[in-house]
């Protein structure tokens, strides 16, 4: 009985390991397509504004030798969390966004703002520009009209 007692105790410990192993991996999957999804933002803002004509022609040698690197990275995180949770949803957001699926990343992040009250200016700054994004200029609008009564700018005077 003690021996089984031990047995069940160093399970425990080992699965409490394995867990904080896992957890560490989603997170740097999770940074890992954040930083990607940065470096991509980047290369095209340089693109559209003609700085670096070497870029271009790097991104063009490189977008037939490699795959899509944060389609592959989101793909694993996929395996190892629920990548529509409120701590990963930026990420789904983000996909969405670079897919051309604008409704679909529009309900993810309605989904996590209903979800998680933590950063949420953050999130619905990026549901204004998905708004934008998509052509809805009045949904925008009244957004933004409910953004300075969420958030107001300075405190009410007594």
């Amino acid at each position: 009985m003690l021996a089984l007692n031990e047995l069940l105790i160093s399970l425990q410990s080992i699965r409490k390991k394995l867990e904080s192993t896992r957890d560490q991996l989603a997170e740097a999957l999770y940074q890992k397509g954040l930083a990607l999804a940065e470096i991509e933002t980047l290369k095209d803002l340089a693109a559209t504004e003609g700085e670096n004509q070497d870029v271009n022609s790097d991104q063009s040698l490189d977008d037939g030798s490699h795959p899509d690197l944060f389609e592959e990275n989101f793909q694993e995180l996929r395996k190892w969390v629920d990548v529509k949770s409120s701590k990963y949803g930026i990420l789904t957001v983000t996909r969405e966004r670079r897919s051309q699926r604008l409704g679909t990343a529009l309900k993810v992040l309605c989904d996590i703002i209903q979800d998680d009250a933590e950063n949420a200016k953050k999130f619905y700054e990026l549901k204004l520009s998905l708004l934008d994004e998509i052509g809805w200029k009045h949904l925008a609008t009244y957004e933004r009209q409910w953004m300075l009564v969420r958030f107001p700018p300075s405190l009410p005077l007594f």
